[in-house]
């Protein structure tokens, strides 16, 4: 089985997080495509009890960017599917029935992509000319 990569993890993350809020049903009833009762299960199998998130999910939501976090969710996946590798088959459908997010910019300056925290100071993005 091929290590889950930065990439399909990246993907899920999100996705991990949104079932944590929402709920797996109402997951599944926006998704643009429907997924599989099976691949929801798994999921919710990994990261539920009792209709309420584990430990892993509720820390990675506390903490998305945190590696430490993520890379506990990844093993658990990776687990599961060395386990059983017929739950790659769910992973699969999970990622190819995901929402695809691409930022793409072209002939463009001044282009922030990330956060901005300049800790009270000031910030100018562009040019340095003043308009009078």
């Amino acid at each position: 089985m091929p290590l889950l990569t930065a990439t399909t993890i990246a993907v899920l993350y999100p996705f991990l997080i949104e079932l944590a809020k929402k709920g797996a049903e109402k997951i599944v009833d926006t998704s643009s495509e429907k997924l599989t009762e099976g691949s929801i299960k798994w999921l919710k199998s990994l990261f539920f009890k009792n209709d309420e998130p584990k430990n892993a999910l509720k820390e990675l939501i506390n903490e998305p960017d945190n590696k430490e976090k993520q890379n506990a969710i990844k093993a658990i996946i990776e687990n599961s599917i060395e386990d059983n590798p017929e739950f790659e088959n769910n992973l699969t459908e999970i990622l190819e029935k995901l929402p695809k997010v691409e930022n793409t910019i072209t002939n463009s300056k001044n282009v922030i992509t990330g956060n901005v925290n300049t800790g009270g100071g000031n910030f100018i993005n562009g040019d340095s000319n003043q308009i009078s």
